[in-house]
């Protein structure tokens, strides 16, 4: 057993019934757009005579006119589905993205654009968009759609495990944060064998000697088209914010070093974020990756196992062929397994050589982890022999130290302790990179780290990707309040989460805005320095804390993932 990878089982608890009171409006750094953000209730009110007029105006982008519809909230208008990029299909498949095709006419931006292909299999068909690799399409919300305003862009990755991946999901809804004075954006990109695979005769076809990393590809294309369309819908080009949780997060990650996004945005949020570059975790979290070589070999046993002996065989099969096959019970690793790609082009070096080389682009970031992830579970089970083993595994000479610090003499306290060690490294690793971001790298912009300690109530239908009753703060948890959209689901949301909405999401527009989440009447939120080892509480509490429990844990911790061998 090993830190970060102790599962949490999910169990049903009883609904919190407690009812949702009026929200108080936090103020906010992004103007007078700031005073349209809902106040309370679950529900919009019908569009004003003004968002009316909006949502009929057409706005014209490179592409042709499009209209869009009344969002969640008064005064927001949302365009779905508007192509960025063409099909990925036949030809495409596997290659960088193609120029959306135009239309003549209004495109009316009514409907949600299909998903990417991937397996859908127990989840509710009401919660499964069509399914298409005629996929790289995007959303957009805006209160200032045609206007002459320029209001700051934020641009969000969903996360995920190869399913449940798509931008329509409620909990990606932007009505709130566009109420708040940002034009959002959400957009699908290709995902699993699609959306990573390399292969030799890949990389030789590509021209740049890599393969893989084609959800990333997606993802500048994406960035691309709002330079050139965003100023229609009232959006800052110059104003981007790039974001996104998990799967992600690690794409935000990866464009913070490519060349293939500079000048594309200009900042940075990643929600289940980053880790020290010689934390053991990124072997095992999204935010990891694979060798070429070792990622050719797995697309070459792809191929064979798919039964098709060229890249054009490859190319033949259906998208429903290669989803079924991969995703079949019993289905080998090897062949299967795909993710981002250490490939030289779109990722050209390691997370620690780009911080070395000061190849980390300067942008302000915003970045943090939950409470009840990486290892630690509010079910975790753990015997005193199991933890004994563990340390002396992990530790090594230094296992009586590390047990010193963190002392069990009974299964309970296994667990608890357990815990309390994965929660201070997940900070600690945080907090470190944040200091090769600024002492390594050399990077002037601020860093702001947080730690997201709220259970979100009950359980989400609405969602897919949402984990049953009884996870705790878990993977993602914070999604909810970073949008702010609690009115778009079914949790038992309290007075408190709106609350917590409100100030999460005021923090979010605020950073969008000016590169720093702080605003009137918002608890202080300091910036990262690298000789004082704190995080933002962020969740039950709005207050900063220790990176680890005691200098003498974060002392141990930080010598320990410093003394790795292995920079990722």
């Amino acid at each position: 057993m090993s830190l970060r990878d102790v599962p949490h089982p999910d169990h049903d608890d009883d609904r919190d019934t407690e009812g949702i009171g009026r929200r108080r409006l936090l103020g906010s750094a992004v103007g007078a757009a700031a005073g349209t953000a809902l106040l309370g209730g679950l529900t919009a009110g019908p569009a004003s005579a003004a968002s009316r007029v909006a949502v009929d105006r057409p706005v014209r982008t490179r592409s042709g006119l499009v209209t869009g519809v009344p969002a969640a909230l008064d005064g927001v208008t949302v365009y779905k589905g508007i192509p960025f990029a063409a099909s990925t299909a036949g030809e495409n498949r596997w290659r960088a993205p193609q120029p959306a095709p135009s239309w003549k006419g209004v495109r009316a931006a009514d409907t949600w654009g299909a998903a990417c292909p991937q397996p859908v299999t127990g989840i509710a068909a009401d919660k499964v968009p069509p399914l298409s690799e005629d996929c790289l399409n995007l959303n957009i919300w805006t209160g200032a759609a045609g206007s002459s305003e320029r209001r700051p862009v934020f641009v969000w990755i969903y996360g995920g495990r190869n399913s449940a991946m798509w931008a329509s999901q409620p909990v990606y809804d932007g009505a709130n944060l566009a109420a708040k004075g940002a034009v959002v954006v959400t957009y699908n990109h290709r995902v699993g064998a699609f959306g990573n695979l390399a292969h030799p005769e890949l990389s030789a076809e590509g021209g740049h000697g890599g393969s893989g990393n084609w959800g990333v590809l997606d993802t500048v294309a994406a960035l691309q088209w709002i330079r050139d369309n965003i100023a229609a819908f009232g959006g800052d080009p110059d104003r981007v914010t790039i974001a996104g949780w998990s799967h992600g997060s690690s794409f935000v990650n990866i464009l913070m070093i490519s060349r293939l996004a500079r000048g594309l945005y200009h900042r940075a949020l990643l929600a289940a974020g980053v880790q020290y570059t010689k934390d053991p975790a990124l072997g095992r979290v999204a935010g990891g990756y694979d060798t070429l070589p070792v990622a050719e070999a797995n697309g070459t046993a792809f191929g064979d196992y798919m039964g098709a002996s060229s890249l054009a065989g490859l190319r033949a099969l259906t998208a429903d062929q290669i989803v079924s096959k991969v995703y079949a019970p019993g289905a080998p690793a090897v062949g299967t397994d795909f993710g981002n790609v250490l490939d030289g082009y779109v990722l050209p070096t390691t997370y620690t050589a780009a911080m070395e080389s000061g190849a980390e682009v300067d942008v302000p970031v915003l970045t943090g982890n939950n409470k009840d992830e990486n290892g630690a579970s509010v079910t975790l089970v753990m015997t005193v022999a199991q933890y004994q083993a563990y340390a002396t595994t992990t530790f090594g000479d230094r296992a009586a130290e590390f047990l010193a610090l963190y002392p069990a003499s009974t299964d309970t306290e296994a667990a608890a302790q357990y815990n309390n060690l994965a929660r201070d490294e997940e900070r600690v690793s945080t907090f470190l990179w944040g200091t090769q971001f600024r002492n390594t790298a050399g990077n002037r912009s601020p860093v702001y780290n947080y730690w997201w300690t709220h259970a979100p109530p009950g359980s989400d239908t609405t969602n897919p990707i949402e984990p049953a009753n009884g996870a705790g703060a878990y993977h993602g948890a914070e999604k909810y309040y970073l949008f702010g959209n609690l009115y778009g689901t079914d949790r038992p949301w309290t007075a408190a989460d709106y609350a917590m909405a409100d100030t999460t999401s005021s923090y979010v527009a605020n950073f969008a805005a000016t590169g720093n989440p702080n605003g009137r009447s918002l608890p202080a939120w300091p910036a990262l320095r690298t000789t004082k080892p704190l995080s933002m509480e962020l969740g039950d509490r709005f207050t900063p804390l220790p990176a680890a429990d005691s200098d003498a844990k974060y002392a141990f911790l930080k010598d320990y993932l410093e003394s790795r061998t292995t920079a990722y």
